[in-house]
């Protein structure tokens, strides 16, 4: 049986299952791979002390539209298998929902994370506290987080403690 037959056997709902494996394998890698970095994250941050993230709700609702547009049309359309295309969009869905935005800014007990970027405070290249924020270099350029003022003082000593020689002379 050659390979012409076999797609002449082949119904439009096995070929859309067909052609959505890889994508649905390559997704739910992703999702793997994105949860082990959010992860990672997390323990190096700590618990949360302050979080900025502008754009959250916005990147989730637009998202959640899209994908939903995209499930009206694929269940409108006669002859297509809903099922792979079900897993891709959930996979989607769940991406948006449980990974941070590029521009999140967050202080934990333990650490800084911006983005997908999170450091533990030994780690930070060089650091200021500033006005309302931990300022610090991520891949040589200056970014902050949130630092609210009644916990400026104790991160001030955990950073003089841990990194004194990376605190920057530089003031605002």
């Amino acid at each position: 049986m050659g390979s012409e037959e076999i797609l002449a056997q082949t119904t439009p709902d096995q070929l859309v299952a067909m052609g959505l494996f890889v994508p649905i394998l390559m997704a739910a890698i992703g999702l793997l791979v994105a949860q082990i970095l959010s992860g990672l994250a997390r323990v190096k941050v700590g618990a949360v002390i302050a979080a900025e993230r502008p754009g959250t709700a916005t990147r989730r609702i637009v998202m959640t539209v899209l994908i939903l547009a995209i499930l009206a049309w694929i269940l409108v359309q006669p002859g297509v298998w809903p099922v792979p295309v079900l897993l891709c969009l959930g996979i989607a869905q769940l991406l948006v929902f449980t990974t941070p935005g590029g521009q999140d800014a967050v202080l934990g007990e333990g650490g800084v994370q911006r983005g997908w970027h999170a450091r533990r405070f030994e780690s930070l290249e060089e650091w200021r506290l500033t006005g309302d924020h931990l300022r610090f270099r991520l891949f040589g350029e200056w970014t902050s987080v949130p630092c609210p003022p009644d916990h400026q003082f104790s991160l001030r000593s955990k950073l003089v403690q841990l990194v004194p020689e990376r605190e920057s002379p530089f003031q605002d």
